[in-house]
């Protein structure tokens, strides 16, 4: 432990000399990030794993390779640098255990596993550092009842990310098998998923506040106050809340249903705390908030099943056997591939318009998602090529202009008719 402490921690303290080498190493970083960053970004799209994981590491790599060189170089020169030795030796064992974490194929757990290895490493550091514990310790501040020192806060940032990691890697495993139940419906999967995760949350926020030494009575004044903004300023914020929970618990939209809400038709793509995630036929995702579910009025067009019958009316002409145009038109639907057989097409007779004989086709589609108006433009399609085939005329409105003569002429006369005698004719 005393060995570790010497090539660690200086034991005077550290000189100005060393504040330069801190930031020499802090210029090397940002260069070897701007060097790399492409390399990083296309590695950001690779299959997990050593290589991947080098690649994505290439900056911190050269800045590795900097801190090494650069101590190899002072120490040959007679310098002793605790600077560059520090992050020669971190930068090492940061290079260990990203190595070993990467061959874990998954890229969730592998960086997850690294990320508690190194906040351990740099725990070790601080634990090696016993005369910089006590030294952080003795700076104190008060904030109300609470007191704390600035080696507590540091504890309870490392202990907070300790515990989200865990309450995250938990709430990702019962996802998992939340997703793999089939008895539950996608939208209880959801209300699990999102209520398992907050009460981890909170959970880990409380355990890292405890380990802080913090008094929670404490933060009964915060919470009334919290309360009172939450009832004056975030109506609509909690209003969203409420209505995204009680959307999951009663099953109206749940995730893949099809829906039309004022002038926006799209499929569910995801359902959030604040808002439903719609994705439309053009590929734009409209974020709509939850109330406007809750309020509005939304037609599910894949409630109960994904059945849905469509109506195309098609008008003939006078000449033609209404008969056989029925049979022919809805011939013509059952072309189309999309167009279920069972229930079948049919086609009804409308009425006797003012230019046309006026029918009205009906067909089933089971899958509303992939689009309602290119189906009906294909049904249109069919139906169009089947009545010229079979020379059925597609009537269009005429009318007939009646012009008639008049005996009054309605257009006055700018100059007089030189035929027609007037009674003040002009003289020579």
């Amino acid at each position: 432990m005393e060995v570790w402490r010497e090539l660690l921690i200086p034991v005077g303290g550290y000189t100005l000399y060393d504040f330069g080498h801190l930031l020499a190493l802090v210029v090397a970083l940002l260069i070897s990030r701007r060097l790399f960053r492409s390399t990083q970004q296309a590695a950001s799209k690779e299959i997990y794993g050593p290589l991947c994981w080098v690649r994505l590491n290439l900056p911190f790599l050269g800045f590795w390779v900097v801190a090494v060189v650069g101590y190899a170089v002072l120490r040959l020169a007679g310098v002793d640098s605790p600077v560059f030795r520090l992050f020669a030796i971190l930068g090492f064992v940061w290079l260990l255990i990203g190595l070993a974490s990467s061959l874990i194929r998954e890229r969730f757990w592998a960086q997850s596993l690294a990320a508690v290895f190194y906040i351990g490493s740099c725990y070790c550091v601080l634990a090696v550092a016993s005369h910089a514990i006590h030294y952080l310790d003795g700076y104190r501040f008060h904030i109300g009842r609470i007191n704390l020192s600035l080696w507590n806060v540091i504890a309870g940032v490392i202990t907070i990310v300790f515990t989200l990691w865990i309450s995250f890697a938990l709430s990702r495993l019962l996802e998992v098998q939340i997703r793999k139940n089939r008895k539950l419906s996608p939208s209880l999967k959801v209300l699990i998923s999102k209520i398992s995760k907050i009460v981890l949350i909170v959970v880990a926020c409380m355990v890292a506040m405890d380990s802080m030494g913090l008094d929670l009575s404490a933060f009964t004044i915060l919470s009334g106050g919290l309360g009172l903004g939450i009832g004056f300023g975030l109506q609509k914020v909690v209003s969203n809340l409420i209505s995204g929970i009680i959307l999951l618990v009663d099953n109206s939209v749940k995730p893949g249903d099809v829906i039309q809400i004022d002038n926006t038709y799209g499929w569910i793509n995801n359902l959030r705390a604040r808002y439903a995630s719609v994705i439309t036929r053009d590929g734009t995702e409209h974020l709509i908030p939850n109330e406007d579910l809750i309020t509005q009025k939304v037609i599910n067009w894949s409630f109960t099943d994904n059945l849905v019958r469509l109506k195309v009316p098609v008008g003939v002409s006078y000449n033609a056997n209404p008969h056989d145009c029925i049979r022919i038109i809805r011939d013509a639907a059952a072309d189309v591939p999309r167009v279920l057989s069972d229930p079948a097409p049919v086609c009804l007779l409308r009425g006797f318009g003012d230019s046309s004989v006026d029918l009205e086709l009906r067909f089933w589609i089971s899958d509303p998602s992939s689009g309602v108006s290119n189906v009906k433009s294909l049904v249109l399609l069919n139906v169009w090529d089947a009545l010229k085939a079979n020379n059925v005329e597609i009537p269009f409105p005429q009318r007939d202009l009646h012009l008639r003569t008049s005996e009054i002429d309605i257009v006055p006369k700018q100059f007089p008719d030189p035929e027609i005698p007037t009674k003040n004719p002009e003289t020579d």
